[in-house]
């Protein structure tokens, strides 16, 4: 489809080229003659096809300077984007290394986190250990003591 589009703007644009050709190279218009008014100043009569030529002379400078200019302005933003993204690479990097320095920190804090667990497993096994064996103590004592509520004098005595 793109060849098709490229095809005709070339058939075209070689058509009207051979169209003004054509008309400007005819004996009248290289014959015939005229004058540029200006106000100021009397200039000499010039060939029509000075004119035509002049003009498209023009038409060319024109185009060749507004292309010059957004070409030059173009350049300009690209090179403030590649400015922009170096900057914004900077910024990703700086970024990914607090990232992984965070996870890395995070890691030692689940690391510490499952050691202390171990520690707190340890100590709750002991401590059971402990009051097992003080229940066990406890007991004797509890069967060899009164039961004597406090303030709970002894009628025997």
């Amino acid at each position: 489809m793109k060849l098709l589009k490229w095809i005709i703007v070339i058939a075209v644009t070689v058509a009207a080229t051979c169209i003004l050709v054509f008309t400007f190279t005819q004996p009248e218009f290289i014959k015939a003659t005229a004058q540029v008014k200006i106000p100021w100043c009397n200039l000499p009569k010039y060939p029509i096809l000075a004119y035509v030529g002049a003009t498209f002379a023009i038409g060319l400078l024109l185009g060749f300077l507004a292309a010059a200019y957004y070409y030059i302005v173009g350049q300009a933003g690209i090179h403030a984007k590649k400015k922009e993204i170096k900057r914004l690479e900077g910024v990703v990097a700086d970024t990914n290394a607090e990232l992984e320095r965070l996870r890395e920190s995070a890691m030692q804090a689940k690391k510490e986190v499952k050691r202390l667990e171990g520690v707190i497993v340890e100590m709750t096994a002991e401590a059971e250990s402990l009051r097992d064996a003080a229940g066990s103590a406890g007991s004797k004592k509890r069967n060899t003591s009164t039961m004597k509520a406090v303030g709970e004098k002894d009628c025997l005595l």
